[in-house]
């Protein structure tokens, strides 16, 4: 990576997910970690396969898709995948809705940085996780509480 990993690094550390980690750290996870550049429309994950990959959109946009139904719109920042390093076969498709720039780990990539990196990566990952799931909850309580007209 030679001339461009001071950039990549900046960018990287400018992502919320990254925002807890020093300098040294990040640059741990950028050795550790593997880049992709997809084109619009190509698929990034894949239901019901296992790969124990997990991805941060560095740039770009990607759709989560169920039966051919987009869930969410993944944008620049966003993680996703991270079930796929429990061995868990993949619930959705993820496909590129622009040009992506993705930096993926795998279990064996995380599994290799030292432990306190891996402790502080996977309460990111629970963070992340948590805000998710706070507003999934949050739609389904307005979609089944709908505001009274006046």
């Amino acid at each position: 990576m030679g001339d461009i990993k001071e950039p990549l690094m900046h960018l990287v550390a400018e992502l919320p997910f990254f925002a807890c980690f020093e300098k040294t750290e990040i640059s741990l996870l950028l050795a550790a970690g593997s880049w992709e550049k997809v084109a619009p429309g190509s698929r990034i994950i894949t239901k019901g396969e296992i790969d124990l990959k997990m991805y941060a959109l560095v740039q770009g946009q990607a759709e989560v898709v169920l039966h051919e139904k987009v869930l969410a719109v993944l944008a620049t920042g966003d993680i996703f995948g991270e079930v796929g390093l429990m061995g868990a076969p993949r619930m959705t498709h993820v496909e590129a809705k622009t040009d992506c720039l993705l930096l993926s780990f795998d279990a064996e990539q995380l599994n290799n940085l030292p432990l306190e990196l891996q402790v502080v990566f996977l309460r990111q990952i629970l963070f992340a996780t948590f805000a998710r799931l706070q507003k999934i909850n949050q739609w389904d309580w307005l979609r089944l509480h709908p505001r009274n007209p006046a």
